[in-house]
């Protein structure tokens, strides 16, 4: 600390430009709409409520149904790493046929990447209660599962679409390299 006590005024400079170009080069580091876990981090929605534990995170509209007064929407993340080897070939059609034994229907699938990782989505409609779930599973080197998820009233389902998008876009998966 012989720098700070020789020349005060030139360690308070360095200190000032350290974290300035931190707070440009890693905004997502101070920005206190962004939650984090071991796994990931997520930016929520401004005004929606949330709930955090270890391995997820799950965020609900403030918007609340008339009847029910629950949320009408609700978007999640969980990620925890699995005990054993995990293949999503082997695990999507286990998922796919889990959901055909439920009081719905499947309404489409397909894949997409999520911060560079695969992942295999599924859009799901309950007959009752009346509600649609988006879920995408990705499972990646780590063993890791993750699911994130969508689960909305019908009603409202299409309004909050394109919230779920940025809150899609905007997770960071953490390598354990």
């Amino acid at each position: 600390m012989v720098l700070g006590r020789r020349y005060p005024s030139i360690f308070l400079m360095a200190l000032v430009l350290a974290v300035v170009g931190i707070k440009t080069f890693a905004p997502r580091l101070f920005d206190r709409s962004i939650v984090r876990n071991e796994s990931f981090s997520v930016k929520v929605p401004e005004g929606w409520h949330v709930k955090k534990t270890r391995t997820d995170v799950t965020v609900t509209s403030p918007e609340t149904d008339d009847a029910t007064e629950m949320p009408v929407a609700v978007f999640s993340i969980y990620a925890e790493k699995q005990k054993g080897a995990l293949f999503m070939e082997d695990f999507w059609p286990e998922v796919l046929a889990s959901l055909g034994r439920e009081n719905g229907e499947i309404l489409s699938t397909g894949e997409e990447l999520i911060d560079g990782q695969a992942s295999h989505w599924v859009l799901f409609r309950y007959h009752r209660p009346e509600i649609a779930v988006v879920s995408l599973y990705i499972a990646d080197d780590f063993n890791r599962l993750t699911i994130i998820r969508f689960v909305g009233s019908l009603k409202k389902f299409k309004d909050y679409g394109k919230l779920f998008n940025e809150f899609k876009k905007s997770i960071r998966l953490k390598s354990f390299m």
